[in-house]
């Protein structure tokens, strides 16, 4: 069977000489891999280029369900975001995205919600032109909330203390690996009730870098499996400001 699909590049992984494996997350079929044989032939073939992290493309996609890598027929550029694969701080952090749904997506099945809330947040990582720096906090927070494990802001003083395992504030501070201090559960506060402020930072890199570490800490207690991101580093290079 051939569908046509658009899908979301998550990354690509060299095979062979002539070919990669690539990870997708369509719109119509969900997240799937494939493999893709480049051409050097500047007028025909599938082109490396296109399967740059976080490209939108529209392919026909031949499914064989005894086969878990598929293959791609056809490939053309719907959105390539040259102002994402030019700017080094904007790659970061479509790196980091991409690692994040790469390990957090798992069903093979189509997700339409999902599908336009990653492409809103591409379209948004590419167009916007001036505050970029606070952007994934907040996609960490929206895409917890649309993958049904997302955080309750209900911090008042009766419940100061943030707590990772339960999403929530709490009355009481359990433990350094669960709880969040006083200080860091203001500032979750403030995420969970901000923004994205296109013209100005929200946070400093101090408290950026910490509350990146706390939500990865988060989905690490919510997702089977998650792991560490190998892209983090990169991310705190570019931004360390």
């Amino acid at each position: 069977m051939t569908t046509k699909t658009e899908v979301i590049v998550l990354n690509k992984v060299k095979y062979s000489d002539n070919s990669f494996i690539v990870n997708l997350f369509s719109k119509d079929i969900g997240k799937f891999a494939a493999l893709i044989y480049i051409s050097k032939s500047a007028k025909n073939g599938i082109k490396p280029a296109l399967f740059s992290p976080l490209n939108i493309i529209e392919t026909e996609v031949k499914i064989k369900d005894s086969r878990n890598i598929q293959s791609l027929i056809n490939c053309n550029n719907i959105l390539s975001p040259n102002n994402i694969n030019t700017d080094l701080a904007k790659t970061s952090i479509a790196l980091f995205i991409a690692e994040i749904l790469l390990k957090t997506i798992k069903e093979e099945e189509p997700n339409p919600n999902l599908f336009k809330f990653i492409k809103a947040t591409v379209l948004k990582l590419n167009q916007t032109t001036n505050n970029i720096f606070d952007l994934h906090l907040f996609f960490m927070r929206d895409f917890a909330k649309i993958s049904g494990f997302g955080m309750t802001c209900n911090y008042c003083t009766e419940t100061p203390y943030f707590n990772l395992k339960e999403g929530m504030f709490l009355p009481l501070f359990t433990c350094n690996e669960e709880s969040l201090n006083l200080e860091d559960s203001l500032c979750m506060e403030k995420l969970l009730k901000s923004e994205h402020d296109n013209l100005n930072r929200i946070f400093n890199y101090k408290i950026r870098t910490n509350l990146i570490e706390r939500l990865l800490q988060y989905y690490k207690y919510h997702i089977h499996e998650f792991g560490n991101l190998n892209s983090i580093k990169i991310l705190q290079e570019v931004f360390n400001d």
